[in-house]
């Protein structure tokens, strides 16, 4: 496996090994090699010093990063600025070019590489993962059909633990018996080495219906069996992302063993004319992950608020449902915190 991480100069590709298990396979870290260089992306804003005891996080399922031409980078990096830790879902495209694990080069997209460029103008560093994923047994697609993950942060904050689980939580990245498109975990630690945590970022299987249901109560049953796995070493596993969940019902119902739902009153997160649904969701284990804070808790920004307060174009707003999501989003994202404590307790 294969792990991108990105710095202000660049990014460079780290390898671990994956061994294959069923259900989903614990991941086998190996000694990292030497970096690797590989054609870089333009040198973000300096970075300014970490003074801060607690750690912003925010998911947000962006739609069609490397798809949408119309997409408005820059307001929307403006947007995720304040934050330390930002979990994207729905990159359909790589933002640089490189080599699939199986040998196969792809291409730099350039409308996902301007959402890169963006988000390193306001400080960001990113992971990405070495490959797409998605439901057909084809992939490597750079198409709608597939998603890569990735998660940016800033350096000051945090880094990638690379001594933590990571990576995809399956080696079969396409039509995969468990999941839909196989999550992927990042593994962070605060700069002052006190907190450490593994972020599990998934898309579950979309739409409505019993068949739907079940396969998304069989997806976070595998995400569970993952943490089980490989949580000799580290206790700190978050899980969030689209989940597609529909109802109080549903999250109740598939949520895995020892985990609470930080949006367990079911706040909307959607922005579709099918209804309100808390399809975006953060879960966690309050046995090991007692760095949340409780008082902030979950909040949802009001991404139509946020975009029309950043709006400096000469055309109109893009009021128009289709429109707005090509220019921003059809979710809204979702933010909690994470207290960093005296010391790190696992």
């Amino acid at each position: 496996m294969a792990v991108l991480i990105a710095a202000a100069a660049g990014y460079t590709r780290y390898q671990r090994i994956l061994e294959s298990q069923t259900p989903p396979p614990a991941v086998q870290p190996d000694e990292l090699p030497a970096e690797q260089p590989a054609a870089p992306l333009p040198v973000a804003h300096e970075t300014v010093a970490f003074d801060s005891d607690r750690l912003n996080v925010c998911s947000f399922n962006i739609k069609f990063v490397g798809s949408y031409k119309a997409k408005q980078d820059e307001m929307l990096a403006d947007m995720l600025s304040p934050y330390d830790v930002v979990v994207v879902q729905e990159l359909v495209a790589p933002p640089t070019a490189g080599t699939y694990p199986n040998g196969e080069g792809y291409n730099a997209d350039a409308e996902a590489k301007e959402f890169f460029y963006a988000m390193q103008a306001e400080g960001f560093h990113y992971v990405l993962s070495e490959e797409d994923t998605g439901r057909q047994p084809d992939i490597h697609k750079s198409s709608t059909s597939t998603e890569w993950f990735v998660t940016f942060f800033k350096p000051a904050a945090v880094a990638v633990a690379n001594d933590l689980p990571g990576g995809f939580l399956d080696a079969d990245r396409s039509a995969n018996p468990h999941f839909d498109r196989v999550p992927y975990a990042f593994p962070f630690r605060t700069s002052d080495g006190k907190l450490d945590f593994v972020i599990v970022s998934v898309h579950l299987r979309a739409d409505s219906g019993p068949d739907n249901r079940e396969r998304r109560r069989t997806e976070l049953a595998a995400i569970g069996s993952w943490v089980d796995a490989n949580d000799a070493v580290e206790g700190d596993f978050i899980i969030l992302g689209d989940m597609n969940i529909y109802s109080s019902g549903e999250l109740e119902n598939a949520i895995p063993d020892g985990f609470i739902s930080l949006n367990d009153e079911c706040e909307p997160t959607n922005m579709s004319t099918a209804g309100p649904r808390p399809y975006d969701q953060v879960f966690v284990r309050p046995a090991f992950t007692s760095e949340v804070d409780n008082d902030f808790d979950f909040q949802v920004v009001d991404l139509l608020a946020e975009m029309q307060d950043r709006w400096t174009l000469t055309e109109p707003f893009p009021n128009d449902r289709y429109k707005f999501e090509q220019n921003f989003s059809d979710h809204k994202p979702v933010v909690f915190q994470l207290v960093i404590p005296g010391a790190d307790d696992d």
